[in-house]
């Protein structure tokens, strides 16, 4: 590079896929390649060695990394900006501008996928050990086909925990101690809202509420001091007769945001 020649220099410089600005060190513009003049279109003509930049390039010299651009046609496009200072160039500094447009098109899209991804995983995104929204729907739907077909009871638990300070904290410590108070054939899961729903099979409404009373001290215990004191409250639900796994979870939900609005502590059973 050291033995190419200025013309040499300047017409590499124009000839590059990125869009080039170079300007000194009191904001004058001194050069810019084609690359650059296309994201201005005809307004670039007006663009002199030497100027000072006019407000349609003011957007394109913030000080971020990343920049939203409307093409001359209309098209939409993102850059990233880096800029780079030249040594031993009396203070000039070059700004290339990267089209990354399809590149943050595609992580859209892939995170647009993973929701729908995770959305279909029978494991909690947080904590594997509980079944996610979509586990807890798999797995109730035979369940409430089997309670009704046998009138064998089957019970949901939902469990809304509530603390002073790091709440995902306090989940996690909760789901531990579900996980071990719970017996092989009970199912625990979280729902978006954070709220842990248990399927207790071969359980009554009267045996959920006897779990609860062995939960409660439990999980004060979790707790420790005041200022990261754990409480719960509990809305319970067992299968009915025409009950569908929709119909118990929505009973179960409603039976919980009765708790909360009635006193942290309550279990309602419905």
């Amino acid at each position: 590079m050291k033995n190419l020649s200025h013309p040499d220099t300047l017409a590499l410089l124009d000839h590059c896929p990125l869009a080039v600005l170079v300007m000194d060190d009191s904001g004058r513009i001194q050069g810019l390649n084609r690359a650059f003049a296309a994201l201005l279109g005809e307004a670039a003509a007006t663009l002199s060695s030497e100027s000072q930049p006019d407000g349609l390039v003011t957007p394109l010299l913030g000080n971020g990394t990343l920049v939203n651009w409307i093409m001359p046609d209309g098209d939409e496009r993102w850059l990233a900006i880096e800029t780079v200072d030249i040594s031993g160039s009396g203070g000039l500094s070059a700004r290339f501008y990267h089209d990354v447009t399809e590149k943050l098109r595609l992580k859209k899209e892939r995170d647009a996928l993973q929701v729908e991804i995770n959305k279909l995983s029978l494991q909690d995104g947080q904590i594997p050990s509980l079944l996610s929204v979509y586990g807890i729907q798999v797995s109730l739907d035979p369940l409430v086909s089997r309670s009704r077909r046998y009138n064998s009871p089957l019970s949901l638990l939902c469990i809304g925990i509530d603390t002073g300070v790091d709440r995902d904290k306090a989940i996690k410590r909760v789901s531990y101690l579900l996980n071990d108070q719970t017996r092989w054939a009970d199912l625990v899961g979280c729902n978006s809202n954070r709220d842990f729903i248990l399927i207790l099979q071969e359980t009554t409404q009267d045996a959920a509420l006897q779990l609860v009373d062995k939960l409660v001290p439990h999980i004060q215990l979790l707790g420790g001091t005041d200022a990261s004191e754990i409480k719960a409250c509990f809305g319970i639900t067992q299968c009915q007769r025409n009950d569908d796994a929709e119909a118990m979870l929505e009973r179960a939900i409603a039976a919980l945001a009765e708790a909360r609005q009635n006193d942290t502590g309550t279990a309602i059973a419905i």
